[in-house]
């Protein structure tokens, strides 16, 4: 069944792999985020070590900005390659109505 469904991603083969790719980062930038925050509280509210603080602040929001970059071309891939594998499974559908005898 994979198979037969998988024939028809075609030229939709980059978006197919680039979604999940994508999704994997946001995740990881997800992730980082609370150990930074962890990491302010651990050896920059409790140190008084305000450089620390506003190191780790400013990492965080580039973690944020790279989360939201990877979702949005998340969606973006996914989208395409969702519609592109719907356009080529309706091809082949309409195809093989097609073939069947009036």
């Amino acid at each position: 069944m994979l198979k037969t469904l998988g024939a028809h991603i075609k030229e939709y083969k980059k978006p197919s792999i680039m979604t999940p790719i994508f999704m994997l980062g946001e995740v990881l930038m997800e992730m980082i985020i609370p150990l930074m925050m962890a990491s302010i509280i651990d050896n920059g509210v409790e140190a008084g070590n305000m450089l620390h603080i506003y190191v780790m602040g400013g990492l965080m929001l580039l973690a944020g900005c790279f989360s939201l970059t990877f979702g949005i071309m998340g969606g973006k891939y996914g989208a395409m390659a969702s519609a592109g594998f719907a356009k080529n499974l309706r091809k082949a559908m309409f195809d093989n109505i097609q073939t069947f005898s009036f």
